[in-house]
């Protein structure tokens, strides 16, 4: 089962999928600071029967401190409903900025989608 959800102003878009007990939300596009951003976190509540959640970033060009902060709170959402987060396909740029933020420690990720799923299941 597929979303399609505009979230922020055009800055990026983010995709819905349920693969066995795992959330996966891909997003296309720059995950940055917008008046909508936090509207996201919606997407990481109320999971019902997930166990984990992956990230897929592939497709993202580029995270802000926003976007940045926006995940760690789906981390804290997930931690506290004793649940893993991990992302996937984290591009160069923005492991730079994870790093530079100091939270690719907390933040841990897969190579891509398929070994995120995987390491989850």
């Amino acid at each position: 089962m597929m979303h399609g959800k505009k979230c922020g102003e055009m800055s990026f878009e983010l995709r819905k999928e349920v693969v066995g007990k795992t959330l996966v939300i891909a997003f296309d596009g720059e995950f940055v600071l917008g008046p909508k951003l936090r509207r996201c976190s919606t997407n990481v509540q109320n999971l019902g029967e997930v166990t984990g959640i992956v990230v897929d970033l592939t497709s993202c060009k580029r995270v802000d401190s926003a976007g940045l902060g926006e995940l760690l709170l789906w981390y804290g959402i997930a931690t506290k409903a004793h649940q893993r987060l991990l992302l996937a396909g984290v591009s160069d740029a923005v492991r730079a900025t994870m790093r530079i933020a100091r939270v690719d420690g907390i933040l841990l990720s897969a190579a891509d989608r398929e070994a995120a799923i995987a390491e989850l299941a």
